[in-house]
């Protein structure tokens, strides 16, 4: 049922019977031409494309959509159509699709069930400052070899790290490094190669960083960032992941008061101090 404009991609889409039998008679066909003209390149094709459009389109689990494959390719070869070197050959890249396939699934089967348990966690803090450390000791965990960096905003729009790990709260000068750029755009950014100069690091020895906008009902709470020792140490799909940890926690930020209640005047006067 849809209503309204639609502006989001489907993730929830029922796999139809009619799509597995679609594929089925396309590789019947291209079988039964492949083998009649005797063309192993359009067999190997025909058989990837049926097995890949299994495994995304159809219903059945992917062992038997590896099995109907690899069973056209030893039934060709049984019936002396091609050489058992030519069908060894397609098992070969079946293997290499298959690991492709798995790896990618085990990725995502992973991310879901990692995003859950950092919410839990969060919904689970009794503090505000509980929170913050929660999400450090958590990011810092999903990311082993990165460095994290919770960054807030106070009630004039200054930028600083809060207190963490005894570490005391320290301000951010506005020198236009990506942490200002991201909370004042609101969007996620990705630097393959750090400019120190331009990018601002917070960490002096990173070389990638990836940032994201925390914001909750339209107010701007800070920056998620991550910074890495190597370049381009971060993909597209990491932005994605940083920017749903960044929602999950603005989204606990903002229930608790992005700012503490009757701190601000002391942060004020830590920042002036730091200056």
């Amino acid at each position: 049922m849809k209503s309204g404009k639609g502006s989001l991609t489907p993730l929830f889409r029922p796999r139809k019977f009619w799509a597995s039998a679609i594929l089925i008679a396309f590789l019947a066909a291209g079988a039964a031409l492949s083998c009649v003209f005797g063309v192993f390149a359009f067999f190997a094709a025909t058989l990837v494309a049926a097995f890949m459009g299994l495994n995304e389109f159809g219903r059945w689990p992917y062992k038997t959509n590896l099995v109907i494959c690899a069973g056209s390719a030893v039934a060709a070869a049984v019936a002396g159509v091609f050489t058992w070197t030519e069908v060894a050959s397609l098992f070969a890249l079946f293997f290499v699709i298959s690991s492709y396939l798995l790896y990618f699934r085990d990725r995502s089967e992973r991310l879901a069930p990692a995003l859950a348990l950092f919410a839990e966690k969060l919904a689970k803090a009794e503090s505000f400052d509980a929170v913050i450390e929660c999400a450090w000791r958590s990011l810092q965990e999903m990311a082993p070899e990165a460095a994290v960096f919770i960054i807030l905003a106070d009630v004039k729009g200054d930028l600083y790290l809060p207190e963490h790990f005894g570490l005391p709260e320290r301000a951010l000068k506005r020198n236009g490094g990506v942490p200002w750029k991201v909370y004042g755009s609101g969007r996620s950014m990705r630097i393959a190669k750090v400019s120190t100069g331009r990018d601002q690091p917070l960490d002096r020895d990173a070389l990638s960083i990836l940032s994201a906008p925390l914001a909750a009902r339209a107010e701007k709470l800070g920056v998620l960032q991550l910074e890495a020792g190597t370049a381009g140490a971060f993909g597209e799909e990491d932005v994605a992941k940083l920017a749903l940890a960044a929602a999950i926690l603005a989204h606990e930020l903002f229930l608790r008061g992005a700012s503490e209640p009757g701190d601000d005047d002391d942060k004020e006067r830590r920042r002036d101090d730091d200056d």
